[in-house]
Parts: structure tokens; C-alpha cells; sequence
């Protein structure tokens, strides 16, 4: 279930409060994202699993931090405190956010593993951690079952999700393509100052 099924009350995009139409889900969930969004700072939090509610919560909280903070232009600060999860939700938030007109700072305080620290990585203003924070890359994984042609097909798109990846590093680092493959073979934990020194991370908060 969604954290958004479990706080928000399910309101009909045509029903009206008072003599007002709410007119989208963005306004009808305005009121209750109080506590989840910070509108004063403009943060916004991914701060669990990355799963296939993640995507659809995010662009829902965005769309609503966008709607009704004070200052339209200022950076939004996104937090990040995730394992990881679903490659095909980290890429519906990489490219959500490469397509608005302000700048998405990126801030790890805890930790960012395998997706959540690509999405730090994919920042389109400041990347930042905390100095106690853990960001870990690693190759994707899974447990295959079925037929031996489902299971090569289904490898050999793993392995073209693994080459954009290593593409999309390579584009916001200072190391190459090569290196990142060779990099996430296995675990990769970086320390803060190998994360800045290779251009994951611009600061150390």
C-alpha cells in the first residue's frame, strides 16, 4: 500500500469542499502533504525502497511542492535515505526530474545504495551527503526462474539497462563508461572524499 493510500482520504477529483471545486488530485492531496513535504525549504523525501509505488508518490509530491510553494524558482532539495530498488522507477525519476525548469539538488543523509545512488548521482543542481552518510553502487540483480530463451532475453536487457547506466555516470563524473562497468562488479562503497574526488558528489554537508 501506498503511503499516500494509507493518509490521504480517497476524494473525487469533481467533488467540491465548501462551494470550492478541487479540480485535480494535486490540489485534493495539497492539505494532507503537509507532513510529508517540507514547502517552506522545498524538500522533498525518498526515504524508503525505491518500488513500484515510488515513482507515481514522487511525481505526485513534486507536482504538488511545485504547485504551492512561495519561491517558483529556487532549487528543489530532494533527500535521499534509500537501499535501492527498481531500476525501471529510478529511471521514470531521473528523467522526471531532468524535464523541470528548476534545478533538483540531490542530498544523501544516511545512505543511497544501487538506485538511490544513481539518482544521487543524476542531480541537476548541488549533490551533497551527510559526512557519516553511505553511498554504494553495484550491478543489478535478481533470482530468474522459467525457460532458458526467457532467461537470455531477459539477461541481455539487463545488460542494455546496465550499459546506459554506465552511460548516465560516465555524463555527470569524471571517470568513463569503462570504469564504472568494471567498478560495480561488485559492492562498490565510496568514502565521501572518493565520491567527491571522481564527481559523484559536489559537497559534504
Amino acid at each position: 500500500m501506498s503511503i499516500y493510500e494509507e493518509q490521504v482520504p480517497k476524494v473525487p477529483l469533481t467533488e467540491e469542499v465548501g462551494d470550492k471545486p478541487i479540480g485535480s488530485l494535486y490540489e485534493a492531496l495539497h492539505n494532507q502533504l503537509g507532513t510529508l513535504l517540507d514547502y517552506e525549504d522545498s524538500v522533498i523525501f525518498i526515504n524508503d525502497e525505491i518500488n513500484d509505488h515510488t515513482l507515481t508518490d514522487f511525481i505526485i509530491r513534486m507536482r504538488s511542492l511545485l504547485l504551492h510553494r512561495k519561491d517558483k524558482s529556487a532549487p528543489v532539495n530532494l533527500m535521499i535515505n534509500s537501499p535501492g530498488g527498481d531500476i525501471y522507477e529510478m529511471f521514470g525519476i531521473i528523467d522526471y526530474i531532468e524535464t523541470l525548469d528548476v534545478k533538483v539538488n540531490t542530498i544523501c543523509r544516511g545512505r543511497a545504495f544501487s538506485a538511490a545512488a544513481i539518482i544521487l548521482t543524476m542531480g541537476t543542481g548541488n549533490r551533497m551527503m551527510s559526512k557519516r552518510s553511505t553511498v554504494m553502487f553495484h550491478q543489478s540483480s535478481s533470482f530468474l526462474g522459467g525457460k532458458m530463451s526467457d532467461i537470455t532475453a531477459y539477461l541481455d536487457n539487463v545488460k542494455s539497462l546496465e550499459k546506459i547506466i554506465y552511460g548516465m555516470l560516465a555524463s555527470k563524473t569524471k571517470k568513463d563508461a569503462d570504469w564504472w562497468k568494471n567498478k560495480m562488479r561488485s559492492d562498490c562503497f565510496l568514502t565521501a572524499e572518493e565520491l567527491i574526488e571522481i564527481g559523484v558528489i559536489d559537497q559534504v554537508i
